[in-house]
């Protein structure tokens, strides 16, 4: 049975609550970041993807050329990406994150894991492991109905791509191995 028009429209009230609440809470739990969200999410992005040219990565983000252009103007200028000539177009350049940027994105997970962990004190890991699995799945449902492949470390996760509800929430081998790194 399809989800009902009600459903859909308590889903999106629950999501834009969440996107507000999101935001406050990074802005609150910041602390004293020298980067925004905006630009420690471009460093995670090419962590987890490797170089990318500015056009891929605007596409890829959602950022506009302009936004994406000052954001890597502030990151290139901390040391935390660095540009190079694109192998298959000496016109073009690839953005790629340095050790500086990975090293900002370690501590930056460290710090919001741990943050994430104080809020979630009265949560056993079932409850964080389903809420989890949640997550993953609506992304994914969203990124495929826009036909656009995860950009994160947590792709495989979540429901396999084609999965209806009898194999929903049954880890992929991928999801398993990605849990297994999580843990250590």
């Amino acid at each position: 049975m399809p989800v009902s028009h009600d459903t859909a429209v308590e889903l999106v009230r629950d999501l834009l609550e969440l996107q507000r609440v999101m935001k406050r809470v990074t802005k609150t739990d910041a602390g004293q970041r020298r980067l925004n969200p905006t630009a420690i999410a471009l460093l995670y992005y090419l962590d987890s993807n490797g170089p990318r040219r500015a056009t891929v990565m605007a596409s890829d983000t959602g950022l506009g050329p302009s936004g994406l252009s000052r954001q890597l103007a502030v990151l290139e200028g901390e040391g935390h990406v660095e540009r190079t000539p694109d192998p298959d177009d000496g016109r073009a350049a690839l953005v790629a994150i340095t050790e500086r940027g990975r090293e900002q994105v370690r501590t930056v997970l460290e710090e919001d894991a741990q943050r994430l962990a104080g809020r979630l004190e009265n949560w056993d890991e079932e409850q964080a492991r389903a809420s989890r699995g949640a997550i993953n799945e609506i992304t994914t449902v969203f990124l495929d109905s826009l036909g656009v492949e995860r950009t994160t470390s947590c792709r495989g996760t979540g429901t396999p791509r084609g999965a209806g509800p009898a194999t929903a929430g049954r880890a992929t081998p991928d999801h398993r191995q990605h849990e297994e790194d999580t843990e250590r």
